[in-house]
């Protein structure tokens, strides 16, 4: 390598690692703010909730990585035409293209580094992520009470509660289900109770007074076939390790963001198979369906054509079957679409492991023109251009993933729409610049420069000749 890619490099690293370390602190804002008051109000340790924000730093780094590099690219060249050193190249005779590219071949090779981060690094950690903030749901379960809601965390056990003292153990308008294997559940209402734990954080206790007892017997015992409705005046249920202290598990479920690229083109095959077996499923119904009813026409006499006034026979039509088989299919149609749905969503987590690299490459293209063609004077306008670059480019993302979503755009055009677009730009910007022809002025954008190119006011004598005095005292 050369002494000027090495100079030119080293500019980058400054302003790469300024513009990395302020998009991940300003990610992370974003983080704690979601995260910092439940781990508050569930008591999670220091160490946990570092292990937290290091896992997050998965789809943290994916975005500001890009990020950064455009960050770099307008401050390293900026700073490089302030100081007159493109000039001076020029000058020697080195085109704009050779001085791009050794950031050019650096931006490529951190994007192939961030395709394989993405697609073995972030799945991983989304999915260890997934899993610990699962786990701190199960904590204190209390916490995450919320009255007019059916709570489903402690196995074997549904609660609901009408009210509750955020200042006290004290609850109101309490129903709790018991399951039962093998029947229906037991269902205990009281007006009043208390929560609280016991056994060091481990069994919860829920009191209950002047309450109900709901229970229906097993159905296998004649003698007890009664309904049952039991009053008590005070009746206790006890949930035990409910989770006081914090309980990992082995989390098998991943979502499409726990997914590899491997993983994913496998979901979708099995998907696409499950669509083809419920689409044959729907066909052979229907032709079943078809060949029972044309079974009902009675034969014509030549024995050749059936008859103009057919018959049903006795016992061949069962009333609602047509009402169940249209039901069925329009179950099976949704299920289809659901499956269509899964797959158009893991085709996008495809593209986006290439799409969001990509754009290292493509905020090169569009950022080192901006910078030198900005200079001195507009700098700070470049800065402010890049946040509105990345800004409306994080939006091509997310709307083309609600697009595809809906199967209103492609997949591949949903996630690849902005590097077109703004890599097509950036051409062009480059090519202008190599040309020495002017791209943008930033100074069109101060509102004080419009007042500045604002003419004279004349004033016109009678003969129609400006006597305006331009004579220097």
């Amino acid at each position: 390598m050369r002494i000027l890619d090495r100079y030119i490099l080293r500019s980058h690293l400054g302003p790469f690692a300024f513009g990395f370390f302020v998009t991940t602190g300003v990610l992370f804002t974003e983080v704690l703010k979601n995260f910092l008051d439940d781990f508050l109000a569930k008591g999670v340790s220091p160490i946990t909730i570092a292990e937290v924000l290091l896992l997050s730093l998965g789809h943290t780094v994916a975005l500001s990585v890009p990020m950064a590099v455009l960050v770099a690219t307008l401050l390293a060249f900026g700073q490089m035409a302030q100081d007159h050193e493109l000039t001076a190249l020029k000058a020697s005779g080195m085109s704009l293209y050779r001085i791009m590219a050794p950031v050019f071949l650096a931006a490529t090779l951190l994007c192939i580094t961030m395709i394989l981060f993405n697609n073995f690094v972030l799945p991983e950690s989304n999915h260890r992520l997934a899993g610990l903030i699962s786990d701190i749901g199960r904590k204190r379960p209390t916490v995450s009470i919320l009255p007019g809601i059916f709570i489903d965390d402690f196995d074997g056990y549904r609660l609901y509660i009408g009210d509750k003292k955020e200042d006290s153990d004290e609850i109101f308008n309490v129903i709790v289900h018991v399951e039962k294997q093998g029947r229906p559940p037991d269902v205990a209402v009281a007006p009043r109770g208390r929560l609280y734990f016991g056994d060091g954080g481990q069994t919860l206790y829920i009191e209950l007074y002047d309450g109900e007892m709901h229970s229906v017997p097993d159905a296998g015992d004649p003698a007890e076939a009664l309904y049952r409705v039991t009053l008590f005046v005070s009746e206790t249920v006890v949930i035990p390790d409910v989770g006081e202290r914090l309980q990992r598990t082995n989390r098998k479920y991943r979502s499409d963001r726990e997914m590899n690229i491997t993983m994913m083109r496998s979901s979708i095959a099995d998907r696409r198979q499950r669509i083809v077996n419920l689409r044959r499923r729907v066909a052979d119904q229907c032709r079943k369906r078809m060949e029972n009813r044309l079974a009902m026409l009675e034969v014509a006499p030549d024995g050749n054509r059936p008859g103009l006034q057919p018959s049903v026979r006795p016992g061949r039509l069962v009333a609602g079957a047509e009402t169940r088989l249209r039901d069925t299919a329009r179950i099976e149609r949704s299920a289809i679409d659901n499956y269509e749905r899964q797959i158009r969503s893991l085709q996008v987590e495809i593209q986006k492991k290439f799409s969001i690299p990509a754009a290292c490459i493509v905020f090169v293209l569009i950022g080192a023109p901006l910078a030198i063609r900005s200079g001195r004077s507009g700098m700070t306008m470049a800065i402010a251009f890049s946040i509105g670059c990345f800004t409306v480019y994080y939006l091509f993302l997310t709307g083309g993933e609600k697009l595809a979503d809906r199967q209103l755009l492609s997949p591949f055009l949903a996630m690849w729409a902005a590097n077109i677009i703004f890599g097509t730009l950036g051409i062009i910007l480059t090519w202008r610049s190599v040309s020495d022809s002017s791209t943008f002025n930033y100074r069109r954008l101060n509102p004080i420069t419009w007042w500045r190119r604002r003419p004279r006011a004349s004033a016109a004598g009678s003969d129609g000749l400006d006597t305006t005095s331009t004579k220097n005292i």
